[in-house]
Formats: C-alpha cells, structure tokens, sequence
C-alpha cells in the first residue's frame, strides 16, 4: 500500500459518488450515535471520510498504512491505532483487506458500534467473474448473510444494513452497523 495504491485510494474517494457515499455513511453514523460521538476511521485513506465526518459533528480520527496517510493524520493530530478509545469504528472497505479480520474486531469493546462497507455477492462462485475479485488484495469474501453470521459469531449485534452505496453508485457494496454486545 504505497503511493500507487495511495493515488489510487484518492482517486475513488473524490467526485460526485464519493461526495454522496460519504454523505450515506455520516447519515449512517447519525442513525447509531450521539453528535460529537468520536469515532476511529480504520483505513482512512485520502481523509475524505474524516473530514465528513466532521463536518456532519463527529469527533473523527483515523488510521492508515499507507505512508502519506500517517503522515496527515500525524500531522493534523488526528492519528490513533486504539480502536478501544472510540464509541465507533469505521471500516469503510478495510476488512477484506485484513490477514486478519478477527484481530481487530477483538480490540472493540461492549457497546461500541462498527460501522462497515464490503463487496457482498450474491453467490459466492461468482467471485472471478466479480470486479472486486482482486487476489492478494482482497483476502476474503463474503454474501451479506454470511457476512452478519460471521459478526454474530464474535459477539456483534447487527444494527442495520443499508444499501446507501449502491444507491450512490457502487456496484454490489454493502455497508453495515453493529454495536458490541457485552
């Protein structure tokens, strides 16, 4: 994930779908939390999400791998790597990306909600045929269903899904809201 992937990343997250992904995602969050509730952006990529968040009353940070990514979060002291510190986490087309999903999952603490988007198929031999078949990019693919079990079986509780990205624009992207239970 370096400065092709981070051009890339930029990319996708401006323009006229981003603008109203992100406008779904902030009316996301509203429905689930207080205003001002802080929040944890996992994988924040150009900081678009962020700074919506922000504008929309949220107290927003983020983290990131990607090197110019640390380095504005840094800089505009909005860096942290303490997904427990948060009422929420968002992972806006990050847990495909994860060796290990569970692992961060396990950091959030009860009561805190996840916010979350992902490629979801309907059949899940389609994958090859997919656009978001990317091996060694994407480890892991999931329908919604199996998604919402694979969170029920390390101990979330589903909130809501909602279909707000495809109706920005995107193709077969799901987003979904859980809260930890105790």
């Amino acid at each position: 994930y370096g400065e092709d992937y981070f051009a890339k990343v930029c990319a996708y997250e401006s323009g006229e779908v981003a603008r109203a992904v992100n406008a779904g995602r902030c009316r996301m969050l509203a429905r689930h939390l207080t205003r001002g509730a802080s929040v944890l952006d996992w994988g924040a990529g150009s900081g678009a999400f962020i700074r919506a968040a922000r504008e929309s009353g949220f107290e927003a940070q983020g983290f990131d791998v990607i090197d110019e990514t640390v380095r504005w979060l840094k800089a505009t002291g909005s860096y942290s790597e303490d997904p427990s510190a948060f009422e929420a986490l968002t992972l806006w087309d990050v847990l495909e990306h994860l060796e290990d999903p569970a692992e961060l999952l396990a950091q959030v603490t009860p009561g805190q909600r996840v916010f979350v988007s992902i490629p979801v198929f309907s059949d899940l031999r389609c994958i090859r045929e997919s656009r978001h078949y990317r091996p060694g990019e994407h480890l892991y693919y999931w329908t919604s269903a199996g998604f919402v079990a694979w969170m029920l079986s390390r101990g979330f509780e589903l909130l809501e899904k909602s279909d707000h990205e495809v109706s920005a624009g995107r193709d077969s992207i799901g987003a979904f809201a859980f809260r930890r239970g105790a």
